[in-house]
């Protein structure tokens, strides 16, 4: 069992330029990755998605990637715009004339001005950068793995828990079942009777409409699914296996079991029992939320 919670962090240096790399993973219900790449790493963000995918299968993962050159490789590329400065040149000319204001020439005032001199600059990778890239990047990814899955025995450990508190609460329900069953058959019999009143009462109508009442309060059949999705709830647990989602189904399944016993339910005891169900089960659903 793996949490989708997790971070990683690599640096890869070569002869020139320095790599790093680092991974945050959250929560998130498909594996969601958003780069942040130095604009000379874009064309590379498919291969590293691709990367990602075979070891974080889930989550929301942010990727934070730096490049540091040691021999800039660099080429600074300058334009000037000689027309665009005369412009300039001519308009000062002319306020100086309509304001009567004096005018001297300094050139660093005009080569300042906007779109006057303009640097560029263009970069160019080093031969084998796309590999340190893909190294730090792989590396990375693995210490955020496990990370995620030492964080996952933890989650393994609460889970566990929680369901061997839970297990106690359906015995406890179990357990009250033949008790409710009698209470609930006294009950039906004296709202029959009371219904019947002044008339003859025919035993064996009596016995099938009781009957009848019982298979619909009785609590045996969600009493055994409870018991299989416990089962495989531990199962799942136990995988090594990215089994997040099928632990969130039977999440949803445990509480649908544990609320028709709820409905059911006519003895304080049972009930009482069941919202202490209900509440490990939210406890469940939220560390599940969690999982890979």
């Amino acid at each position: 069992m793996k949490s989708m919670t997790g971070y990683g962090t690599a640096r890869v240096q070569s002869k020139d330029v320095t790599v790093e790399v680092s991974i945050r993973a959250v929560n998130g219900r498909f594996l969601e990755p958003r780069f942040h790449l130095p604009r000379e790493f874009v064309a590379f963000e498919s291969d590293l998605k691709r990367i990602l995918s075979q070891t974080l299968l889930r989550g929301t993962i942010d990727i934070f990637v730096s490049r540091r050159v040691k021999n800039s490789a660099s080429k600074a590329q300058m334009s000037i715009n000689d027309a665009l400065a005369k412009k300039y040149l001519t308009a000062y000319k002319h306020l100086s004339k309509e304001l009567a204001v004096p005018f001297q020439v300094h050139l660093e005032v005009i080569a300042r001005l906007p779109e006057v001199i303009k640097v560029e600059e263009t970069y160019e990778l080093f031969a084998g950068e796309e590999k340190t890239l893909k190294r730090a990047f792989t590396e990375a990814c693995k210490k955020c793995d496990a990370e995620r899955a030492r964080e996952g025995k933890s989650v393994r450990k609460d889970l566990e828990k929680l369901l061997g508190t839970l297990e106690k609460q359906v015995k406890i329900i179990s357990d009250l079942r033949g008790e409710a069953n009698v209470q609930l058959q006294e009950k039906f019999e004296q709202k029959i009777r009371a219904r019947l009143k002044g008339n003859e009462i025919d035993p064996t109508r009596l016995s099938q409409e009781i009957v009848i009442q019982l298979e619909k309060a009785d609590i045996n059949e969600e009493l055994s699914r409870l018991s299989e999705h416990i089962k495989n709830y531990r199962q799942l647990i136990g995988s090594q296996r990215a089994e997040g989602k099928k632990l969130d189904f039977y999440t949803q399944e445990l509480l649908r079991e544990v609320n028709t016993i709820g409905s059911k339910s006519q003895v304080a005891k049972i009930t009482q029992a069941v919202v202490e169900a209900k509440t490990l089960i939210e406890r469940l659903r939220e560390q599940v939320q969690n999982v890979q």
